[in-house]
């Protein structure tokens, strides 16, 4: 009897010892310099961009509250900020961060009414998450999307997102190439509460920076953990 209950003890103990470590490595694995880490396979370290890009306005500095920055909650829309919300007041110039082509440019767009702005947000609390023809049509705004290709990292193609602008500058339409610190738009609220309610309130830049491949589409800080976060992001830039 003592021989079988030490055997079946020797069992459990191998076969705890033989449980697959990888989502235990993937927890504690250093998150250092990375601009975002989705696994062992999946991340961008800092140390393989081909290049550093400029600041969407050259003077704002990625903000240090957290709520402005990657991962933090959007409970009123039921989803998650994949962005960066740059304090740049009511038309402050919006640069291109580097060279690329205009996939999305909609300087026509108008607002809802508040009304059907709110319904909107009640059918994200409905669905328990913010629907893509809501997010993109509705609460960006007047917004612009820029294909950088795979001139920042080489195993990423490089998305850039400006959105809430007041105005979109002439010339910025899809196919258009744009440079590097090149003047596409004007900062505003489009998009926004203030925006649906026709006053000047809460302007801002809401900046995305995407990074995609054959398996998915990653977001800049995305799996990094708060402490490092803006430090991690500050690498980005120039």
């Amino acid at each position: 009897m003592y021989k079988n209950i030490s055997y079946f003890l020797i069992i459990f103990l191998l076969v705890g010892c033989a449980v697959p470590t990888s989502s235990i490595n993937a927890e504690l694995t250093p998150k250092n310099e990375y601009l975002f880490y989705i696994d062992e396979k999946t991340n961008l370290h800092a140390s393989e961009l081909l290049q550093t890009i400029q600041l969407p306005s050259k003077d704002y500095p990625v903000p240090e509250y957290l709520n402005l920055l990657p991962n933090a909650l959007r409970e009123y829309r039921s989803g998650s900020h994949q962005g960066i919300d740059f304090a740049i007041p009511l038309n402050g110039p919006i640069m291109a961060v580097s060279e690329g082509i205009i996939v999305r440019s909609n300087p026509t767009h108008s607002d809802v009414d508040i009304d059907t702005y709110n319904a909107f947000l009640e059918t994200t609390q409905q669905l328990s998450k913010t629907p893509e023809d809501i997010y993109n049509y509705i609460l960006l705004g007047k917004s612009i999307v820029i294909d950088h290709g795979y001139s920042i990292a080489p195993n990423f193609r490089t998305i850039s997102v400006y959105a809430h602008l007041s105005s979109i500058a002439d010339g910025i339409l899809p196919g258009t190439k744009v440079e590097r610190g090149q003047l596409i738009g004007f900062s505003g609220n489009t998009g926004t509460s203030g925006g649906a309610l026709r006053n000047e309130k809460g302007a801002h830049l809401h900046w995305e920076l995407y990074f995609e491949d054959a398996s998915g589409k990653y977001f800049l800080g995305q799996n990094i953990p708060p402490e490092l976060l803006k430090e991690n992001i500050d690498l980005l830039f120039e």
